[in-house]
């Protein structure tokens, strides 16, 4: 026996049914902010940050109101409208209700932390992106019709967001995040100095955004001060703690805040043969269930990068289901009053 469709299934079937008549694609509206938070950078980074906001077909014909889903690129992606068509093909078919998705240009600071040296993007993410957004557009505005969203490194920022400020996110999505940050010292792989931070990996150069995040020391030669590890290279010094996701530390302390979410959706790369981020992503996965957290876990074929528009829309489809839709009445209109007269004379439908 076949158990009963879901509100939301139901929902979304009757969005498609009667959009079928109508073009099916959503749009994309671009916004350049001039972010306070992020001029000041030591770096010369620009400070005018391209912000992407795809609006659901039927967006511009209803009055109701949307849960936003903001997405975080991976390691130096420009914000980009790489999950459009299939965002389009899932709200069409009804296997995902309707959402605006808001796609964020953070590529030199991805990370998403405050920093003297990089630009403070913690801060331009919470004060700058989300009040345009809720401001230009008919969203949500409060924790249960917002979600953050993220991939490699950004999945990384996603997730600490998610946990420093449950007051703005209401769930997570991580694709293959890059959990390791704050966790572990590559001792063996840091430069001498700064001056080679452009010379090292991806890798490195995101591992040392998130050292002088933790522990600024501009008068060291990497301008952080180096932590103390163990033999298994785990950092030990208690500062470092509350970044490191899958530590019993940061369960701790922000337990409380994951516990309310309304879930937090972890992909992880199948692909065994090539270099993922699933083992970190299983240790926070098994934290998360340990204190209680809705958390869940889903393998999925593929590399670290590969098909990334499915499970975007995998991400996207599961986390909207949780979220306040606020008004979702799409046939909403302007009725005049001598139509509403008529309305009643004639009885309902």
């Amino acid at each position: 026996m076949k158990p009963a469709p879901s509100s939301t299934t139901v929902l979304c079937a009757l969005l498609a049914v009667m959009w079928t008549a109508r073009a099916r694609a959503g749009t994309v509206e671009l916004h350049d902010i001039r972010s306070v938070a992020v001029a000041g950078n030591q770096m010369g980074i620009t400070s005018t940050r391209r912000v992407l906001v795809y609006l659901p077909d039927g967006y511009a014909t209803t009055r109701r109101s949307y849960p936003v889903l903001y997405w975080i690129p991976g390691w130096e992606t420009p914000a980009s409208r790489e999950y459009v068509g299939a965002l389009d093909a899932a709200i069409s078919s009804g296997s995902m209700c309707p959402a605006i998705v808001v796609s964020v240009d953070v590529r030199e600071g991805i990370v998403l932390m405050d920093s003297s040296v990089f630009g403070r993007w913690e801060s331009f993410m919470t004060d700058e992106v989300v009040p345009l957004v809720d401001s230009e557009y008919r969203t949500v505005p409060r924790a249960n019709g917002r979600a953050i969203m993220g991939h490699s490194t950004g999945g990384y920022g996603a997730a600490l967001l998610a946990a420093r400020r449950p007051d703005i996110w209401g769930a997570a999505g991580l694709n293959d995040a890059s959990m390791w940050a704050g966790c572990s010292l590559p001792r063996e792989e840091l430069p001498d100095s700064f001056d080679s931070y452009e010379e090292v990996s991806g890798y490195l150069r995101a591992w040392m955004q998130v050292a002088i995040a933790i522990a600024p020391e501009p008068a060291e030669p990497l301008r952080f001060r180096t932590p103390h590890a163990n033999v298994a290279a785990e950092i030990t010094d208690r500062d470092w703690q509350p970044y490191c996701l899958y530590g019993a530390a940061a369960m701790r302390l922000y337990g409380e805040a994951l516990r309310a979410m309304a879930t937090v959706e972890i992909i992880v790369a199948q692909d065994r043969s090539a270099i993922t981020n699933s083992w970190s992503n299983r240790l926070m996965w098994t934290a998360m269930k340990r204190a209680g957290v809705r958390a869940h876990l889903t393998e999925m074929y593929g590399t670290h990068g590969g098909d990334r528009s499915n499970r975007f829309v995998f991400l996207a489809r599961r986390i909207v289901a949780k979220l306040d839709r606020a008004y979702p009445d799409v046939r909403a209109r302007t009725m005049s009053w001598g139509g509403i007269r008529q309305r009643l004379r004639e009885g309902p439908p």
